[in-house]
């Protein structure tokens, strides 16, 4: 099931509706409850005096108000009656005897502080208002119930007269609210319009415009992305046009020998062999150097990284290193020491390779090659140390450049150091090339953080 794609303006206008619905809510509750509390004391003071009149109406002697009773409720009850609501009133004894009026009229013992006591009924199945006042002249309970017709068609009145303004005043706020939200994501609109009249090779900065603020770090954040971006890619164009170059020379050779090949003695025929071999050779070497810088650049699990200690990576490596040297008479020493380090096994191994054979490739015969590791504080400390002709102080930087050859020798590419740094860079360490402690020769230094031995 594919999920719906998040919009800012239903996010804007979803937050700012449920904000003005329980905004309207709250003020029709309020003006409501505020405009019905006095209409209330209004019906309420008008039935206390009613059942005043009555208390006064009736006769000191409590064996006489049965009889009084009838005439007093048609004088003053029926006299106040309307199309709307009617009344009904009951005495009683403080002992709950009726004395006088409605026997079925429901009772509520008034308060021991003798004030008048209102409360919510029912009779015969009607809402009615009820007022009990106790008289200490007659030592009884008079109950003069209403019914409340007139109450609830004045709160119906109220509530009408509120909630007809506050949807006006609901329906003006949303078309304000949806017209803003409008004009005020018109900025990403303007953005995304620049953004789509663009071609694909244009990384140019987004103009920041008047934009406001918010838009505007955006903007500045895309910009520095789109640099980014640019000289990325301005760099793998000068990667490409540098490799097409290195490329076309052994290739064009190889080319050149084959058409050649036909026509040679078989004396020349064995020479253009060894020539086409040595191109061979370089074209694969390079190849293999660009896939290398290439996974080294990338992502993926093959660069994920794990807890290794390259005194072990050197280890598994040295049988090679060792029949190499051997075969050029060099004395190759190992000085290893455990140095634990979070990272990438194939990187280390390549970054390994590439300086040991840079060291094996200008390490003249019976010469001396030493690698070391070690933990040094809170670093690795790895070394490949030869008595070579070592690299001119101010070429020691341009080494580390793609392509870039101290000599036109047949087999170097100049990517070898190029991605020994882009791998030291990757795990958070620096490379540096300096002289032997010997007369002449080099030590490639290298440090990366280390991860403590236990």
């Amino acid at each position: 099931m594919i999920k719906a794609a998040n919009s800012l303006r239903q996010k804007l206008l979803r937050w700012l509706l449920v904000a003005l619905a329980a905004l309207v809510a709250v003020g029709i509750l309020t003006d409501y409850f505020m405009a019905l509390e006095p209409a209330r004391e209004v019906y309420d003071q008008h039935l206390l005096k009613l059942a005043y009149n009555m208390e006064r109406s009736l006769p000191n002697e409590a064996e006489k108000w049965h009889d009084a009773y009838p005439q007093i409720e048609n004088n003053l009850l029926r006299s106040e009656q309307d199309d709307y609501d009617s009344a009904k009133a009951a005495i009683f004894d403080l002992q709950g005897q009726l004395i006088a009026g409605v026997a079925d009229l429901p009772i509520q013992v008034p308060t021991a502080d003798n004030k008048p006591y209102f409360y919510e009924a029912e009779y015969q199945g009607v809402p009615i208002r009820v007022v009990a006042i106790k008289s200490p002249t007659l030592n009884a309970v008079l109950y003069l119930a209403e019914t409340t017709y007139k109450r609830n068609r004045l709160v119906q009145k109220t509530l009408i007269h509120m909630i007809v303004p506050e949807l006006i005043f609901a329906i003006f706020s949303i078309v304000v609210l949806w017209v803003g939200v409008g004009r005020g994501l018109q900025p990403l609109a303007q953005v995304r319009a620049q953004i789509n009249d663009r071609s694909e090779t244009d990384l140019s900065p987004i103009d920041e415009g008047q934009a406001p603020v918010e838009i505007r770090e955006i903007i500045v954040a895309l910009n520095s992305l789109l640099a980014r971006l640019d000289h990325s890619l301005k760099l793998q164009n000068q990667f490409l046009a540098n490799a097409a170059h290195q490329l076309r020379t052994p290739l064009a050779g190889l080319q050149m020998q084959l058409e050649l090949a036909s026509e040679q003695t078989p004396e020349e025929r064995a020479q253009s062999h060894d020539r086409m071999l040595v191109s061979t050779r370089r074209i694969v070497r390079l190849a293999n150097q660009l896939l290398a810088l290439a996974r080294a650049e990338g992502e993926g699990e093959v660069n994920k990284f794990i807890t290794l200690d390259i005194s072990t990576a050197i280890e598994d490596m040295a049988a090679e290193w060792l029949s190499r040297a051997y075969a050029k008479g060099i004395d190759l020493g190992l000085d290893l020491q455990p140095a634990k380090v979070n990272g990438s096994l194939w990187q280390i191994q390549e970054m390994l390779a590439n300086l040991v054979d840079n060291a094996l490739r200008y390490t003249p015969s019976h010469g001396n090659i030493t690698i070391r590791c070690m933990q040094q504080h809170q670093d690795v400390l790895v070394e490949v140390e030869d008595n070579g002709p070592g690299i001119p102080q101010e070429q020691r930087e341009n080494v580390f450049n793609r392509f870039y050859r101290l000599d036109e020798g047949p087999e170097g590419c100049g990517l070898g150091l190029a991605i020994v740094r882009e791998i030291v860079r990757h795990h958070g360490g620096h490379i540096t090339l300096e002289p032997a402690n010997q007369a002449q020769g080099l030590i490639a230094r290298i440090k990366l953080p280390s991860i403590s031995v236990e």
